[in-house]
């Protein structure tokens, strides 16, 4: 599968939405065991191994299926993005754990960005001190 074919057949956004019919959330502890998931995360490394980081940032602007999240989650998680990306990516989670209409999502992302703020420097935008 290349790039092109992806955004062509739109399969990124369709595996979004299978996962969220399907229940596959993004901060589930068991969601690497799941073919929704590791679809996924081939298509995130297939643009993370092309150098097309910023064009697969692009889902962020998506809004239904939870394609932003999925999109900030492998970005952070597999990806090297620059410390402006990382730090959208970082917000974008940040937004869903505090507002997302499902309250089982806001829990998992929430505990996400705790486990995350535990190993890592860059705290998002809402939880420093110096905003």
């Amino acid at each position: 599968m290349t790039i092109g074919q992806i955004e062509k057949n739109a399969s990124y956004l369709y595996c979004c939405r299978e996962n969220f019919r399907t229940g596959i959330r993004l901060a589930d502890g068991n969601r690497k065991n799941k073919e929704g998931y590791q679809k996924l995360v081939q298509i995130a490394k297939l643009y993370i191994d092309h150098n097309e980081l910023d064009r697969f940032a692009g889902y962020l602007m998506e809004g239904h299926y939870y394609v932003q999240l999925w999109t900030a989650h492998l970005i952070v998680e597999y990806g090297q993005p620059d410390s402006i990306l990382k730090q959208r990516c970082l917000d974008e989670i940040t937004k869903y754990a505090h507002h997302s209409p499902d309250r089982a999502v806001s829990a998992q992302e929430q505990a996400w960005l705790e486990a995350y703020g535990r190993t890592n420097t860059t705290v998002p935008a809402e939880n420093r001190s110096d905003t």
